[in-house]
Formats: C-alpha cells, sequence, structure tokens
C-alpha cells in the first residue's frame, strides 16, 4: 500500500515538473519569437517596406523609426510641404539609433542564451525588460483602436514571461527526482539438444 502510494506520489510530482518545465520553455519559445520579429520589422523599417509583424518589442523599432524619420529616411510626402526646407540631422545619428536597437535586441538574445540552463535571473530581466517596453509603448501610444492589437500582444508576453518566471520558482521547489528503478529482463532459457551434450 504505501510503494503505490509513493509511486502515485512521484507520478504526480513527475507531471508537475513536465508542466512546468513546458511552461518554462513556452517561455523561452515567446522571448525568442519577439527577438526574430523585432529584428525582421527593424530590417523591413529600414528598407522602406510597408510591412509590420505584430509580436515584437516597441522601443529598437522606435529608435530606428525616429531615426530615420529625423535623418529625412521616408518619402518626401511623408514630411509635408515643409520637405524642401526641413534640415535633417546626419545620417551618423540613424547609426546611433541602429545601434542602440541592436543592444536592446542582443540583451534579448542573450536573455533567450542564458535561460537555456534554467537560469531563472536572466527570465526575470527579460520580463522587466519587456514591461518597460510595453509601458514605453501604452505611454506614448495610449490604448487605441489602431494599437489594441499590439497592445493584446505584449500583455500575452508579459504574461508569458511571468509565467516562465513562476514555473522556474516553483521547479527549483520541487524535490530532486528520484531514478526508477528499471526491472531487469529475465535471461533467456537456454536449452541443450541431444548434441550438445
Amino acid at each position: 500500500m504505501g510503494f503505490l502510494t509513493n509511486q502515485n506520489r512521484q507520478a504526480q510530482q513527475m507531471s508537475e515538473r513536465q508542466t512546468l518545465e513546458s511552461k518554462y520553455l513556452n517561455s523561452r519559445h515567446n522571448l525568442l519569437i519577439v527577438l526574430i520579429f523585432t529584428a525582421v520589422n527593424i530590417l523591413l523599417l529600414v528598407t522602406n517596406s510597408n510591412s509590420y509583424f505584430l509580436f515584437s518589442a516597441y522601443i529598437p523599432y522606435l529608435a530606428v523609426d525616429l531615426g530615420m524619420y529625423l535623418c529625412g529616411k521616408y518619402p518626401a510626402e511623408l514630411y509635408g510641404a515643409d520637405y524642401a526646407l526641413a534640415e535633417f540631422l546626419p545620417n551618423g545619428f540613424l547609426i546611433v539609433m541602429v545601434v542602440i536597437a541592436v543592444a536592446i535586441l542582443a540583451l534579448y538574445l542573450l536573455s533567450w542564451l542564458f535561460t537555456k540552463k534554467g537560469n531563472k535571473g536572466w527570465l526575470v530581466f527579460a520580463l522587466v525588460f519587456f514591461s518597460v517596453d510595453t509601458g514605453a509603448m501604452l505611454l506614448l501610444n495610449g490604448i487605441s483602436t489602431d494599437m489594441i492589437i499590439d497592445v493584446v500582444f505584449h500583455a500575452w508576453v508579459v504574461y508569458s514571461l511571468a509565467t516562465g518566471v513562476s514555473a522556474a520558482n516553483k521547479l527549483q521547489k520541487l524535490p530532486e527526482e528520484e531514478p526508477v528503478p528499471v526491472a531487469a529482463e529475465p535471461l533467456p532459457e537456454v536449452t541443450y539438444g541431444e548434441n550438445d551434450e
């Protein structure tokens, strides 16, 4: 009876461990998706494409967007009638803004890389960093109808990262896994024929 209770407890802990590991892994995957889509969005912005993917960090994109605008890299009609008289910043400013965006993306990449071994500190960093990103987006744009999908995706990523941090905390509190004993297989029976004597 005690053996069955112990087995049930181990099975429950194992399924809880697997659930928590899955949440942690999903959190890491979402962090990687944010990193990839942000890099793609910045590349699309620099090439003057009219495409934009959701699931992207706001601050790196804003930095490059601001640099392009202030350096006069957008089509003339965007600036209006004053385009011919406008004085734009030198291209060096755009380069600085791109470097800032790349540095932010590098921090997200480091967070993703270092969380592979279960280092929750970097996941906490990513959660705080992306929460600041979400706060900046809300502060500068508010919640308007054209931003609602971005707000929902930002909230979902924050929730996902928070779930990953919570799962990492709970995983640390779980007892170590006990190795499951493997039953030895019986040796095959050897039969001797008449000629084997």
